[in-house]
């Protein structure tokens, strides 16, 4: 408003959504919800990375995706795939993005108690919102925007940020293609967090059409994993005494054993034959895997941790049946009791196996 009236400002394209992420990373709250940032730049288990990942006070997650320079569809299918991966995630997987997006020194618990007010509730996760970040979408994508939201419940959303300037003062706008306050969520998936028996845990060892994991852990009676710090670090949730069983994607379950170790380098392992051995002069592991293992770089080298197996099978006898529990985590606490129970009865265990 100037002594003459009204005056209208300056619409600028935004000069860096880059620099719009870095905004929202610190001040969350730009969006015009109350959000504690988990990380930035996420990697999936599908190898895209989520530009924002949060938890509001209600503990249900956040995928903020920035449009850049991606088309208006793109960018809303990437938000639903990323979305069907982050519905996935339990506590425990929140926690280690946490830790390992902050310093490996934060604590996701205590930052969201600091943030909120109010301890991490009961269930964490239990539904999701996408929300895409951009200056403008075509009317194509926001037709689809509003199809999803509104015909079949997806919660997802746009938030627009328009850049004005007035005498070298910049300005942003925020606007909302949707109602963004949260919808009454029909059915909580509470039952996804059931009660951890505090000793179960579930491990992924490679897939069906490339299973040299299964081979080295049955083998050798060590779980490995590599091709990346997101991928080995779940590992470390891994203690002596922790029953593990063992999962080859596409195929089921090929193992249950005990852990006893702790997680090392694979090439500091060795195998116990006539004579105590490093695993790097074994014969059954490639070339191109011992290559990993000599690496120093956190993302090619390969970890381990001990494991005395219980009962393996190949990967051609894999036990699955529709209803067993599977994630694409490389380690998470295994919760789901009909999925021990089955899974050690078709090993022939008893429930009380330690």
């Amino acid at each position: 408003m100037t002594n003459d009236g009204p005056r209208r400002l300056k619409l600028l394209p935004l000069d860096s959504e880059r620099r719009l992420e870095e905004m929202l990373a610190e001040d969350p709250a730009m969006s015009g919800i109350d959000l504690l940032v988990i990380g930035r730049q996420v990697r999936t288990g599908y190898g895209g990375f989520v530009d924002l990942l949060a938890l509001d006070a209600d503990g249900r997650a956040h995928v903020l995706e920035i449009k850049r320079d991606r088309t208006p569809r793109d960018v809303v299918a990437q938000a639903l795939d990323y979305g069907s991966w982050v519905q996935g995630l339990g506590l425990e997987d929140l926690e280690q993005i946490y830790f390992d997006h902050h310093d490996h020194e934060a604590d996701l618990g205590e930052a969201f108690a600091e943030r909120f007010g109010s301890p991490l509730p009961d269930v964490v996760n239990a539904d999701q919102q996408f929300t895409i970040i951009a200056s403008e979408l075509d009317p194509t994508s926001d037709r689809i925007v509003e199809f999803l939201a509104g015909s079949y419940g997806v919660p997802i959303n746009v938030v627009f940020f328009r850049h004005f300037s007035d005498d070298n003062v910049d300005y942003l706008a925020r606007t909302w293609l949707l109602d963004p306050q949260p919808t009454e969520v029909k059915a909580r998936r509470s039952s996804r967090r059931r009660p951890w028996n505090g000793r179960d845990f579930y491990c992924v060892l490679g897939r069906v059409n490339d299973a040299y994991r299964w081979l080295i852990a049955r083998k050798y009676g060590l779980l490995n994993a590599g091709g990346g710090a997101w991928y080995w670090k779940p590992l470390r949730n891994l203690t002596p005494g922790s029953r593990v069983f063992a999962y080859v994607a596409g195929a089921g379950y090929v193992g249950i054993g005990r852990v006893t170790g702790e997680m090392i380098f694979a090439r500091d392992a060795e195998f116990a034959a006539t004579e105590s051995r490093s695993l790097l002069d074994q014969p059954e592991p490639s070339a191109q895997w011992k290559e990993r293992v000599a690496s120093d770089d956190p993302e090619r080298t390969e970890m381990v941790v001990p494991v005395e197996w219980y009962a393996t099978r190949p990967v051609e006898e894999a036990v699955w049946e529709k209803g067993l529990f599977a994630s694409q985590v490389t380690v998470c606490k295994l919760r789901d009791e009909n999925t021990i129970r089955t899974v050690e009865s078709a090993f022939g265990l008893e429930p009380t196996t330690n």
